[in-house]
């Protein structure tokens, strides 16, 4: 099952429904709790014994952040001295006077939701994160607010009761946070109780807020960091650092008089209609696209194992590509460029057919030989080319042969 089915079931009719629209409660959507990403006694290793550091941890009690001396400490870590390492026994002693514990960016540290993301990601093709919420029986963690990103709500202990409100700003932008000054939540539109196994979907801009029941209250936020029209815009307009007419200092005294600034402006902008006539609207898209490819991290658990095999990879070897791998593959003029998230690769252009076969034939878990490429390359240079792919992280023996 994909992550997008687990938090949403029907794909296809919550992105036809919800996505960015209204909010989905899906009771019992995982029979397991999600108990495979993230339980608690997975909560109290990582609290207890794995050096948490401000801010993969924080704390909050009745929609307040606490202070974090309060719950940090002084250690020592390969002889500097740290101020902001997590102090378990005050963390545990803030939670039992009913704090919330927040672990924040779990995806970049427990993997299994670290792969959770990643797939989610390649389904959405805009950024993912993950935090954790743990709170005490009968507390509340934060106050009524909405987020600047959408939110997948997986409840993987306990139960809390949720309200969901309509936005007081629609969509709102990360520059536009939330603030009470925007107004007050109105009549709820949603209350549900979640209990483990169920999610909840809450758009962007809706307002919600959060109380635990009986128990301890554990449940996951999957944040959806979207791209919007705005980036695209400003993508789109990082193009003028070439017009040299833009790169004209305004004129000496410009803020003394606003009047004579605006023909000025008004002249520039008359410019700037021409210039976006003539914007070619494909490398904008090519360049939005690349934008989130570039920032998604390689996958290399299990590399040091990968790395010892190298040398033994011969034409009888069986490789596939790694789950959730970055790899898209252009070809400009004579070069081949490959692109593996935060790195590129340039080959030349007829390897091409070459590459494509390895990382399609192993993007589904199948299996390919090294000797599957004797129609398009020599023995050595097939050889090569697969040592390289494993190398860089696109790739994984699953039996030298």
């Amino acid at each position: 099952m994909t992550s997008l089915a687990r938090c949403v079931g029907d794909g296809d009719r919550f992105l036809a429904e919800h996505w960015g629209r209204a909010p989905l409660h899906l009771p019992d959507i995982d029979p397991g709790g999600f108990a495979d990403l993230l339980s608690l006694d997975d909560v109290d290793q990582l609290v207890s014994s794995s050096f948490l550091r401000i801010p993969a941890i924080r704390l909050v009690r009745d929609g307040t952040p606490l202070d974090p001396a309060s719950y940090t400490r002084s250690a020592r870590l390969g002889g500097k001295e740290l101020t902001d390492a997590a102090d378990p026994g005050q963390v545990y002693e803030r939670f039992r006077a009913g704090a919330t514990i927040v672990l924040q960016g779990l995806q970049r540290f427990w993997p299994p939701l670290g792969r959770f993301c990643r797939q989610l990601e390649l389904e959405l093709t805009h950024p993912v994160q993950v935090n954790a919420y743990i709170t005490p029986p009968s507390a509340q963690g934060l106050a009524v607010h909405y987020d600047t990103h959408d939110v997948f709500v997986l409840q993987f202990g306990g139960s809390k009761r949720w309200s969901v409100y309509e936005p007081v700003l629609e969509d709102p932008l990360n520059s536009q946070p939330w603030s009470s000054k925007r107004g007050g939540a109105g009549d709820p539109i949603l209350t549900v109780s979640l209990g483990t196994g169920d999610s909840l979907y809450v758009p962007r801009g809706f307002l919600h807020s959060a109380l635990a029941q009986e128990g301890t209250s554990a449940h996951l936020t999957i944040g959806v960091v979207t791209t919007t029209w705005a980036d695209v815009v400003r993508t789109t307009m990082a193009g003028l650092d070439d017009e040299v007419a833009f790169r004209r200092a305004l004129p000496i005294g410009f803020a003394d008089d606003a009047d004579l600034l605006a023909p000025a402006i008004a002249a520039h902008l008359e410019q700037l209609r021409a210039w976006l006539e003539k914007v070619d609207v494909h490398d904008v898209a090519k360049r939005t696209a690349r934008r989130f490819w570039s920032g998604r991290n390689p996958v290399l658990a299990g590399q040091l194992h990968q790395l010892s095999l190298l040398d033994q990879i011969h034409d009888g070897s069986r490789l596939r590509r790694r789950p959730g791998t970055i790899c898209r593959i252009d070809v400009v003029e004579d070069r081949l460029h490959v692109l593996l998230g935060d790195r590129e690769l340039h080959m030349p252009a007829p390897l091409e057919s070459a590459v494509r076969r390895l990382a399609d034939a192993g993007a589904d878990g199948e299996e390919i030989e090294v000797a599957a490429l004797a129609d398009s390359l020599g023995e050595a240079s097939r050889i090569v080319l697969a040592r390289r792919l494993v190398r860089e992280g696109v790739l994984e023996v699953t039996d030298v042969g």
